[in-house]
C-alpha cells in the first residue's frame, strides 16, 4: 500500500480534530453542531481530492472505476479510524460528562417545552425518569458507531459519484 494513501485522511481528520477541540475547549460550545456538521460535510471535497490525488499521481492518470472507488473508500476508512481513535479519547475524557452534565442542567426545562409544544407526550411529572434514561443512553458506543455510520455513508455515495464521474469525463 502507497504511504501516500494516508496523506488526505491525516489532513482531513487533523482538521476535524482541531476545530472540535477549539470549539469545545475554547468556549465556543454553542456552534459544536455546527462544527460537526461542517466536518461531516468536508468529507466530499477531501474524498474528490484524494481520488484525484490518486489518479494524477499513483495511477499516472489511467483510473477505472473500480480502483478510483477503493482510492475512495481507502480515504474514507483511515480517515474513519483516526476519528473514531480520537473520539474514543475525547469522549472519555470530557464529552460525556459535558453531555451528562447538559442533560441534567437543561434537560428538565428543554422535556418541559416539548411538552407544552406538545411534541412530547408525557407528564411532567415523569420528567426525571426520561432525562435518567437518557443519561443511561449516553454511551462510548454510541458516540463511535454515529461517527463511523455517517462517514461510510457519505464517503460511500461520494466515491462512486466520484468514480462513475471520472469514468464518464475521459471516454
Amino acid at each position: 500500500m502507497n504511504p501516500k494513501t494516508f496523506v488526505f485522511p491525516a489532513i482531513y481528520s487533523t482538521l476535524i480534530i482541531l476545530a472540535t477541540c477549539i470549539t469545545f475547549y475554547g468556549g465556543f460550545l454553542p456552534y459544536i453542531n455546527t462544527v460537526t456538521i461542517i466536518g461531516w460535510l468536508l468529507i466530499i471535497p477531501f474524498c474528490v481530492l484524494a481520488m484525484l490525488y490518486a489518479k494524477k499521481v499513483m495511477y499516472r492518470g489511467n483510473i477505472g472505476g473500480k480502483d478510483a472507488v477503493k482510492e475512495g473508500l481507502k480515504f474514507v476508512i483511515f480517515s474513519t479510524i483516526i476519528l473514531v481513535v480520537f473520539q474514543m479519547i475525547f469522549f472519555t475524557l470530557d464529552f460525556k460528562a459535558y453531555k451528562i452534565h447538559f442533560m441534567e442542567t437543561y434537560g428538565y426545562e428543554l422535556a418541559k417545552t416539548q411538552i407544552q409544544h406538545g411534541n412530547l407526550k408525557i407528564q411532567e411529572s415523569q420528567i426525571p425518569d426520561l432525562i435518567k434514561k437518557e443519561i443511561e443512553q449516553v454511551t462510548l458506543f454510541k458516540e463511535c458507531t454515529s461517527i463511523v455510520f455517517k462517514n461510510l455513508f457519505l464517503g460511500t455515495i461520494t466515491s462512486v459519484i466520484c468514480a462513475v464521474t471520472l469514468r464518464a469525463r475521459f471516454r
